[in-house]
């Protein structure tokens, strides 16, 4: 990609939460995106290392987009600062394999897809055909869970 087709730091992160969402659709019915409200997140060790790869590249395209004229903007920096900051501990929880012994009474896959059903719309058909839809998930999305903390056990972590 040449430098006047590469993204500046704020269009880097604004691909990464559309990637993000993609990959974690209980994010986006956190940020209010409707369409990812009929799915839920891999949470399978393929899943987990799925958001690490997102974050990896991420990470490079957001190193090229400082380099381009406009990129050291005080917004950008700024930008580009959050963005790494968050990647970067992302993939340090990644890395220390968090996500494979992830259980407590908080901040779980079971928790998280507990609560995304509060926060999902019901003013709608529509609305409750995406329910129905993310509950049929729900199985495939706690077998994979439950495939991480295996994982985990057998790692003794």
């Amino acid at each position: 990609m040449s430098e006047t087709n590469s993204p500046l730091p704020r269009e880097v992160a604004d691909a990464y939460v559309d990637e993000l969402i993609a990959l974690d659709p209980v994010t986006g019915t956190y940020l209010g995106v409707a369409e990812s409200s009929s799915r839920l997140p891999d949470f399978s060790p393929a899943g987990q290392e799925a958001l690490a790869e997102l974050a990896r590249t991420t990470l490079a395209r957001l190193a090229e987009a400082e380099r381009r004229p406009g990129g050291d903007s005080d917004v950008e920096r700024r930008c580009a600062r959050l963005l790494r900051e968050r990647l970067t501990a992302e993939l340090a929880v990644h890395e220390a394999d968090e996500g494979l012994r992830s259980v407590g009474n908080m901040g779980t896959a079971a928790h998280s897809v507990r609560e995304v059903f509060t926060l999902t719309p019901t003013q709608t058909d529509e609305d409750w055909a995406r329910i129905a839809e993310r509950l049929r998930a729900v199985p495939a999305a706690f077998a994979g869970y439950r495939e991480s903390l295996s994982l985990g056990l057998e790692r003794e972590l």
